[in-house]
């Protein structure tokens, strides 16, 4: 499977391209923080030279934005989910836990 890049228009306030100016020159603090939360991340950042490309920083921000989407959705799905369970519910997972502890093979 092939994978496509699109490049789409995004319009950038000026609060924003001040941040994506110094997060991409090295030695200010907002790169100091991209690279933190790329590496924390598993975000690839360019290494080397004294400034990453505007696409390169911007790319690393949304992927950045598209993780913590995530971790908030199944967040909410695991919430959900543990809403929906009941006293029985719980019982009957209580009950194979319990049974998994005496079982013969739980010794070995």
């Amino acid at each position: 499977m092939t994978q496509t890049t699109r490049r789409p228009s995004v319009p950038i306030d000026p609060d924003t391209d001040r941040v994506v100016q110094a997060a991409r020159t090295s030695g200010t603090r907002e790169h100091a923080a991209l690279a933190t939360l790329a590496a924390r991340g598993r975000i690839h950042l360019p290494t080397g030279g004294e400034q990453l490309s505007e696409a390169a920083t911007l790319a690393a921000l949304v992927e950045m934005g598209r993780q913590v989407l995530q971790e908030q959705v199944l967040e909410a799905e695991y919430q959900a989910i543990a809403a929906e369970q009941n006293d029985e519910d719980r019982a009957v997972r209580a009950a194979m836990r319990r049974r998994r502890r005496l079982s013969p093979r739980a010794a070995e």
